[in-house]
């Protein structure tokens, strides 16, 4: 589908209107990331670009009008020192959203895919609930690399409904381990592998805003270590690989369960009435016995 975007060989400066030719190392599409000018609605300082975020800022996330607060950056460019590969994505009503490649947004039926398999004629979702057609699609370069976490693992940018999360297959939207399909897709992934970040930072705000770092590739503590171990992961064999993906899904998804429960008292009410429901048939299974 590649064949279908439009090309520009520039590179622009976080704050600049459009981008500007220049000469530019070349660029990296890995990052999972939005540039510096996407725009995202927050709910007390109004449409604020990317690079005017901030840990406690309360964003738009979806098509019911939801704000919730960013807790974290998976990437946090603050000098935009970085020079990466955008898809700048524009639909009959929206333009101006700029995302790599391998990044998600939600397509119609709220399914979220990576940037990259979204062609000119596809329906996206938007903030309004209604899905609208992608008319364009150019490829561009720019200097600052962000991606803020919501509770939701969402957020509308540019007025489309996007992933916090992206694929580390290219093209893929399911995770594959050695050539295998799982049916869990990176969005749900990381949904559940931030869990424990999630909740931490749920009761600690501000230590999270005040102690997050992030390295040489403007990527934070918290995604930099497990994206290496997640790769080597990758590349065992499907043995190896399949054993320790599917063991740390489920320890993450009971850590997301606990979180639900904690952070949702009524998800908790069919668990309590289930243990409830197991001890009264385990006494009527004594008393019989």
């Amino acid at each position: 589908n590649r064949n279908q975007y439009l090309e520009v060989d520039v590179v622009a400066e976080a704050g600049t209107p459009a981008p500007t030719p220049a000469p530019t190392p070349e660029p990296s599409s890995f990052f999972p990331c939005f540039s510096s000018e996407t725009l995202v609605e927050t709910q007390h300082r109004g449409p604020l670009r990317m690079d005017q975020l901030k840990i406690g800022d309360t964003v738009l996330v979806d098509e019911r009008g939801r704000y919730e607060t960013i807790y974290s950056f998976g990437h946090f460019d603050k000098d935009s020192t970085i020079t990466a590969a955008f898809l700048q994505i524009s639909t009959s009503k929206a333009s101006g959203l700029e995302i790599t490649p391998n990044h998600f947004l939600f397509m119609n039926g709220n399914k979220a895919v990576p940037a990259s398999t979204i062609t000119v004629g596809d329906e996206v979702m938007m903030a309004s609930g209604e899905t609208d057609t992608v008319i364009s699609i150019t490829q561009i370069t720019r200097r600052g690399i962000f991606a803020p976490f919501t509770p939701s693992g969402t957020i509308v940018t540019n007025g489309i409904k996007s992933s916090s999360f992206a694929t580390v297959q290219e093209d893929s939207r399911y995770v594959s381990l050695n050539g295998i399909t799982t049916p869990i897709t990176y969005h749900q992934l990381g949904l559940v592998y931030e869990s424990p970040h999630r909740l931490f930072c749920h009761f600690w705000l501000h230590h999270c805003a005040t102690y997050e770092t992030y390295n040489e590739e403007a990527m934070s503590q918290w995604v930099a270590m497990p994206s290496k171990g997640f790769q080597w992961l990758l590349d065992q064999n499907i043995v190896v690989s399949g054993v320790l993906f599917f063991g740390l899904v489920g320890f993450w998804c009971t850590i997301n369960i606990v979180e639900m429960m904690i952070l949702n008292p009524l998800f908790a009410v069919p668990f309590v009435l289930l243990a409830f429901g197991v001890s009264q048939l385990r006494r009527v299974k004594k008393k019989v016995a």
